[in-house]
């Protein structure tokens, strides 16, 4: 896919998000007081029947921000799985090759494709990870996940423009990638609330599965919130009900 057929798909109108959105990331300490009232009210069914089940955490964090949906997931017959990098440091490159590397593993572990969940860019690297390993990946859930342009429309756009980072290549090598089209199905959560991700990055408008869910929830709270925690059975293609 070239730019001039990105720019028919999405127009010209895809930034970072704006300043001011930086205001509902203070819902954080909520959400996490909100789970945790609910916590042992949340359905629960044996669904997952032993599936594995990949996290992958955003950029700047660790495998432990994932905890509480690792959590929730073995709670419902999932076997929830860590990547081995532990703390995502945003080298996109350097980190593509262990995921790729820990989805081999861990679907010839189970003998089976695995599952992925990825909060930002946990969600990117994810995606991109299963072009390269298709027949090991059985479905693909995004949290707040730029699927295009890397941190060309995120928060982090200026930090990676002051490393000497060049953006929009980053962009066009993305974009070269979706002519190996992902296969598998794909649920890609977004919120326009999202104030380190611009929601329009997270849709993707070119796979031939995807599935988009709005959520209200800010990106600092997508790990710990009751909202993601309730889709994600649906998302991942056993819901409760």
């Amino acid at each position: 896919m070239n730019l001039q057929e990105f720019e028919k798909r999405y127009g010209t109108g895809i930034t970072k998000p704006k300043l001011s959105l930086l205001t509902t990331e203070a819902r954080t300490p909520l959400e996490l007081t909100r789970l945790a009232m609910s916590w042992n009210f949340l359905p629960r069914k044996n669904v997952g029947q032993g599936e594995p089940v990949l996290l992958l955490p955003g950029f700047g964090t660790h495998s432990a921000s994932m905890a509480l949906i690792a959590r929730y997931l073995k709670s419902i017959g999932y076997k929830p799985a860590y990547w081995s990098a532990g703390f995502n440091n945003g080298d996109t490159p350097g980190l593509l090759p262990g995921v790729i590397d820990d989805i081999k593993k861990l679907s010839d572990q189970h003998g089976n494709p695995v599952k992925l969940v990825g909060w930002s860019l946990g969600g990117y690297l994810a995606r991109e990870a299963a072009r390269d390993t298709q027949q090991s990946v059985s479905r693909i859930v995004t949290i707040g996940s730029p699927v295009l342009g890397g941190p060309k429309y995120t928060a982090m756009k200026r930090l990676y423009e002051l490393k000497g980072t060049n953006l929009d290549e980053i962009l066009s090598k993305t974009l070269k990638r979706f002519e190996n089209p992902i296969v598998c199905p794909i649920v890609a959560m977004y919120s326009k609330r999202d104030s380190i991700v611009g929601w329009q990055a997270c849709i993707d408008r070119f796979s031939p599965n995807v599935e988009h869910l709005e959520i209200q929830t800010p990106h600092l709270a997508m790990g710990i919130s009751k909202e993601v925690i309730q889709l994600l059975p649906k998302a991942l293609g056993t819901p409760l009900k």
